[in-house]
């Protein structure tokens, strides 16, 4: 359930209270660029990651935003406290206005929009599988994967309506058989005690792909590969897991016919991830 107050261009207000003309351009183009970001027990996870990305991501679009990176993350704040909210999922969203109903937005204004859910911290699920997602990833070159856009997830929307009966989610592979991620989050294998994650040619460089290799492993001594890996070689791998703000670390039993054992290395990794964000490492 979302919550009753939203910030909009510098002041919060009451959700219903804002207001979105069926002219707005992003409706129609897919010009608008957002983030999500997570909050546990008050307190804002990555919030200058979060921030910078989406600044990146509206910049790439052409976006020009009045405020700075210290702002918005006092606005994220400040939406916590107006809506008294612990453990929640934030979002931030930036698009053009109304000004031009064509695909070129001559003249046309960004306005940037915050709101907010009570998002409880997930629990394991004790089967997660992913089936072939129905759609392929174009190549770099025909898509912006590295802003965080409504576009990428034209695809994420439909493959998900159409995956296979009894999975949960879709991998997403590349013209040439490999692997990018699933519908929004990053993927991993392990192989023994070394990690092996795609590159992000094809994918987002997700933060929380950035927290296990740069913080997690490291903590726990695990080495990390990022590199090309084709959907044949994935039944070589002992375990697999996904990871991002909203699934946080999630183990995967299985793609498509390939099943995976439960690994001790993914709980470890999960488990450090809670203490990061909700125990003695916790980032303020």
């Amino acid at each position: 359930m979302i919550s009753e107050i939203a910030w909009t261009d510098g002041r919060c207000v009451r959700f219903g209270e804002v207001s979105l003309s069926p002219a707005t351009h992003g409706l129609s183009y897919a010009t608008s660029v957002f983030d999500g970001i997570r909050t546990y027990g008050g307190s804002i996870f990555k919030c200058d990651d979060h921030i910078a990305r989406l600044r990146r991501s509206a910049e790439l679009f052409g976006h020009t935003l009045q405020y700075s990176n210290a702002d918005l993350a006092d606005a994220c704040r400040e939406l916590v406290r107006a809506n008294e909210l612990a453990d929640a999922y934030i979002k931030c969203l930036v698009f053009y206005d109304d000004t031009d109903v064509s695909f070129k937005a001559l003249g046309s204004s960004s306005k940037v929009v915050l709101f907010a859910l009570p998002f409880p911290s997930n629990s394991a699920a004790v089967h997660y599988r992913l089936s072939t997602a129905p759609w392929r990833r174009p190549p770099a070159s025909c898509h912006p994967y590295q802003a965080k856009t409504s576009s990428t997830y034209a695809l994420s929307y439909l493959s998900h309506r159409q995956r296979a009966d009894g999975y949960d989610d879709v991998l997403f592979l590349s013209i040439a058989d490999a692997v990018c991620e699933s519908s929004g989050s990053n993927v991993f294998f392990v192989k023994g005690d070394e990690l092996f994650t795609p590159t992000t040619e094809l994918a987002l460089d997700g933060i929380t792909r950035r927290v296990i290799i740069d913080e997690l492993c490291p903590r726990l001594k695990l080495a990390v590969t990022e590199r090309d890996i084709a959907y044949g070689e994935i039944g070589s791998f002992d375990a697999a897991f996904l990871c991002g703000t909203a699934i946080e670390i999630m183990g995967v039993t299985g793609i498509d016919e390939i099943r995976y054992e439960k690994s001790a290395l993914v709980d470890a990794l999960a488990t450090e991830y809670r203490h990061l964000t909700t125990g003695r490492f916790a980032i303020r």
